[in-house]
């Protein structure tokens, strides 16, 4: 008798753990991506010139940040290369249409940043590289800044050469879910909440 209750017991919090582990993972899972970036950095990975026909940022509502972002480097082609071609909302990588940024020092590991707004969470980005000529050149470097300039994550020769569309993206994992063992901890404190209110109420 005794034993069944205890086994009673223990199978009753074994399911109840299970239930607050399930929504702890949830709650975690809803907040995936790269959280906190306020600008990013862009250069070329094979120490190549750096062109970008348009870079884009989602947040966590799929919305294009970069479209309100600003855009830097230390040179352009010309003026109508300019950093901010990369943020302009066309991804035409015809050199001659005017809407792609190239540097204007060849191979000099320009940096091209893109700073938001405000800090951002941000669930994917993509880059759109030159179409007309030399899309060989699109492989790229990205770094991802906090507000206080420190980095947060880095992406390493994220590869646009492709001939048939020149586009890349990356799909940002989450960087906020818990590990196993803190996820336990969740649970059971979540459990011990939920026993206690229970103990009160009768």
């Amino acid at each position: 008798m005794f034993n069944s209750k205890i086994t009673s017991r223990l199978r009753r919090f074994a399911s109840q753990a299970a239930v607050c582990a399930v929504a702890v993972s949830f709650m975690a899972g809803a907040n995936a991506g790269l959280m906190g970036v306020k600008s990013v950095e862009i250069s070329n990975s094979i120490n190549e010139w750096l062109q970008v026909a348009e870079f884009q940022a989602f947040d966590m509502s799929n919305v294009n940040v970069a479209l309100t972002a600003t855009a830097s480097a230390p040179d352009s082609w010309n003026a109508s290369s300019t950093p901010d071609k990369a943020i302009d909302g066309n991804t035409d990588g015809v050199f001659s249409n005017g809407s792609v940024f190239h540097e204007g020092n060849p191979k000099t590991g320009d940096t091209l940043t893109i700073t938001f707004l405000e800090a951002v969470d941000l669930s994917s980005i993509a880059i759109f590289g030159r179409t007309d000529c030399c899309s060989n050149r699109d492989i790229y470097n990205f770094n991802f800044i906090d507000a206080s300039g420190s980095s947060l994550f880095q992406l390493t020769g994220v590869d646009a050469t492709d001939v048939n569309n020149h586009f890349a993206s990356y799909q940002f994992e989450s960087n906020e879910i818990p590990e196993p063992a803190p996820l336990a901890l969740l649970a059971a404190g979540l459990l011990a909440m939920a026993l206690r209110r229970r103990r009160r109420a009768s």
